[in-house]
């Protein structure tokens, strides 16, 4: 810390005589016609107000003239940019990707070279950024860019999907290329996610290692690198597991991308950066909408979905169990998801009855183990047991909610009310109602996809299930 210095006052000399009086008085007398005569003229100049000088108002500093504008930067000029990177990542030419960033940004150079390093080992059957739109940003003559990366994974989704990133892009200097002074995502303006589109995936967090079978790719962050390859394998059995025992239409995905994490906050960062959506899951599946280079469906006009993503905590009991069907029956059940997602319409504000969506992934799970199911049910049969079993197919806030036992009870009563669906109409009687409420999740619509599979109404289905429900588990 700087230190305030204090002056101090200089000593008289010594040894001085004194003068005498004469002089002192001689002085004396002067110095008082000294202070007379600057009385007087102080007293004139105030009379000749006219007379003075009119008062100056005081000189600005002379100003440092602002920078000249470097221009701002054309639509024309952000596709050429964007073409640049696509090519580079195609043609893998690293240097070339990173051209167009702003060194003196800290850590964009690196984070970006992770990112090329990261994509490249992925199998893409099509991978470009398209610029999607522009907006002003808080720098003069800079511009945010959102931007899409338009991409599709081959043997796993069935069009093209995007994840949104934000460039923001400014011209250095006049004449200068335009450089990328920011990558991040798209923000969503809306409620409940962070990021729009997808932002962020796992190429984006950290390096990764890409793990490969013929149904299967497997992105997993550094930290889970020697995991990679056996999870790689337990995906692979599952994926051919669902694969053989899917009947239901065509135009499903035809393999899964999974992404192994180990903390949960990369477990609910990923794909729009949603805190605990659930709060207990073990797997989540993200279904990714299509870019607009895939369009909307053509019968309805609606968005659909290109394909799916699955996250894994394998932190939790069914990998650290030591009994491989758990972890099994884990992966079976999020591709079930996985699977069906390219059937799924989306309208505002309405999304397909959890009952519904969960109990086809735990149907087409363990239709291997129809011989030892009551073993899957436990926790349906405690519930109905205690007495908490009121007959009403499960609502979204039964599966959802916090009490483990109720969600867990949920989601096998979910289970059942598919089987039951089976039991009535055959297994081809199932894939229908999936497929019809995939397509028209609209309540309404539900409901005419229950009567068409079942021929019951939908209340009349509801009592027939719970009695199914009530003889299974013994209780009258």
């Amino acid at each position: 810390m700087a230190q305030v210095r204090t002056s101090t006052g200089r000593a008289a000399a010594p040894g001085r005589r004194r003068a005498s009086r004469a002089t002192r008085a001689t002085i004396t007398l002067a110095m008082l016609l000294l202070v007379l005569g600057a009385v007087i003229a102080y007293g004139a100049s105030r009379d000749r107000k006219d007379d003075a000088a009119p008062a100056q108002a005081p000189t600005a500093a002379p100003q440092t003239p602002a920078p000249p504008s470097a221009g701002p930067v054309t639509a024309a000029e952000l596709e050429v940019l964007a073409a640049a990177r696509s090519r580079a990542l195609a043609e893998g030419d690293e240097d070339a990707f990173l051209a167009a960033l702003d060194p003196a940004t800290p850590g964009l150079v690196e984070e970006q070279r992770r990112l090329f390093r990261n994509l490249r080992p992925i199998p893409f059957a099509e991978a470009e950024y398209r610029v999607d739109a522009t907006r002003p940003a808080d720098v003069p003559d800079a511009l945010n860019v959102d931007v899409s990366f338009d991409h599709r994974i081959a043997n796993a989704d069935t069009a093209t999907v995007g994840e949104g990133y934000r460039w923001t892009v400014v011209r250095p200097a006049p004449g200068a290329a335009p450089r990328i002074t920011s990558v991040t995502g798209t923000p969503y303006e809306g409620a409940g996610y962070r990021y729009a589109r997808d932002y962020p995936a796992p190429w984006d967090r950290s390096e990764l290692t890409v793990a490969r079978r013929a149904h299967v790719v497997v992105l997993a962050e550094q930290g889970l690198a020697d995991r990679a390859e056996p999870l790689a394998d337990a995906a692979e059995a599952a994926a051919l597991a669902d694969l053989a025992a899917y009947k239901g239409p065509k135009g499903t995905s035809p393999g899964f991308v999974l992404v192994p994490v180990a903390d949960r906050h990369s477990f609910y960062e990923l794909y729009g950066g949603r805190a605990d959506q659930h709060g207990d899951e073990s797997g989540l599946t993200y279904a990714l909408r299509t870019s607009a280079t895939g369009g909307a469906s053509p019968a309805t006009g609606h968005p659909q979905f290109g394909g799916a993503r699955i996250v894994v905590d394998v932190n939790s009991g069914y990998f650290t169990s030591g009994d491989p069907e758990r972890a099994a029956a884990l992966l079976r059940h999020e591709m079930a998801h996985a699977l069906i997602t390219p059937l799924r319409t989306e309208l505002a504000g309405q999304n397909q009855p959890v009952w519904v969506v969960e109990g086809f992934a735990d149907w087409l799970a363990l239709r291997d183990h129809r011989d030892d199911l009551h073993a899957e049910l436990t926790e349906a049969r405690a519930y109905v047991l205690s007495g908490r079993f009121g007959g009403a197919l499960p609502t979204d806030a039964d599966l959802y909610q916090a009490d483990p036992v109720g969600n867990a009870a949920s989601y096998e009563l979910a289970h059942l009310a598919v089987l039951r669906i089976e039991h009535i109409g055959g297994t081809a009687a199932v894939y229908r109602f999936i497929a019809a409420v995939y397509a028209d999740p609209s309540p309404s619509a539900v409901d005419k996809a229950l009567e068409e599979a079942t021929g019951l109404e939908r209340a009349a289905f509801e009592s027939d299930w719970a009695q199914y429900v009530r003889t299974l588990f013994g209780v009258q």
